[in-house]
């Protein structure tokens, strides 16, 4: 039988693998750069400033009139290589949030295409949803709800995978870790809080098995990654996907395996 949820997987698959195959060539390409710079006898110096203008304020006969924003940045030969690395971590750091959104996105394909075959379970989607008149995509927000209506299609087998896998990792505090780095990432500059990590034993050591890190403060840990760790981290997010494919599939009876 045709399994119309391989589809879903398979975009984000192909979103995963542009992620890595893009950021692969922007690694080498940047620590190349960084390590001609760093070479004896090589000069290097860069200097930046933000020239703005006033939209509503006075122009010269119709031309603008810029002002000094007063900031100033300068790159030098000597901290050259440490901001490069600084630049990588911070693009991997974005690329993992667009990966947690493309997950997320899965999720939601997978319960409105379930919802759109299912009147029992559209009903059940709009209730947990709060949604009144006929489902949209829009109404199905992110977050814990929409991994309980993901957990409502996978069932049992959802629950006994997570229990039982080579990894050793659980689904839903997994996804906690998961949510709460790509929170930090977007909100805080990669800055994360202790307090959102160390709910348990086991979210952190979660969290210490996927992200790299450096500690600021005695509450604060700064978020870091480089080209293998993010490539590993998007690879777990790959499996992890798969393994809620598997779970859906075998309880709507959809073959789950892609060997040919």
């Amino acid at each position: 039988m045709n399994n119309e949820y391989k589809i879903f997987l398979d975009n984000y698959f192909s979103t995963l693998l542009e992620f890595i195959h893009n950021c692969r060539r922007l690694n080498k390409v940047i620590t190349l750069d960084f390590e001609k710079y760093t070479q004896t006898g090589s000069v290097f110096n860069s200097n930046s400033t933000l020239i703005l203008s006033d939209w509503t304020g006075k122009t010269d006969n119709g031309w603008v009139l810029p002002f000094h924003s007063g900031l100033f940045k300068s790159t030098s030969k000597e901290n050259y290589k440490s901001e490069m690395i600084s630049v990588l971590s911070r693009e991997f750091c974005l690329m993992y949030c667009q990966s947690y959104e493309s997950l997320e996105k899965f999720f939601k394909d997978c319960v409105f295409y379930k919802a759109k075959n299912d009147l029992n379970f559209r009903e059940e989607i709009k209730i947990a949803f709060k949604i009144e008149g006929e489902l949209t995509r829009e109404d199905m927000k992110g977050g814990d709800l929409l991994y309980k209506a993901v957990k409502k299609i996978g069932k049992e087998t959802l629950q006994k995978l997570s229990k039982e896998n080579n990894t050793n990792i659980k689904f839903g505090e997994l996804l906690k870790i998961l949510s709460e780095v790509r929170h930090s990432i977007t909100h805080s500059k990669s800055v994360i809080n202790k307090s959102k990590i160390d709910k348990t034993q086991y979210h952190n050591k979660i969290f210490e098995f996927l992200f790299s890190y450096s500690e600021i403060t005695n509450e604060h840990l700064k978020i870091e990654l480089d080209f293998k760790k993010f490539e590993y981290l998007i690879i777990k997010l790959a499996e992890f996907a798969f393994q809620i494919f598997k779970a859906i599939s075998i309880e709507e009876k959809l073959n789950w395996n892609y060997e040919k």
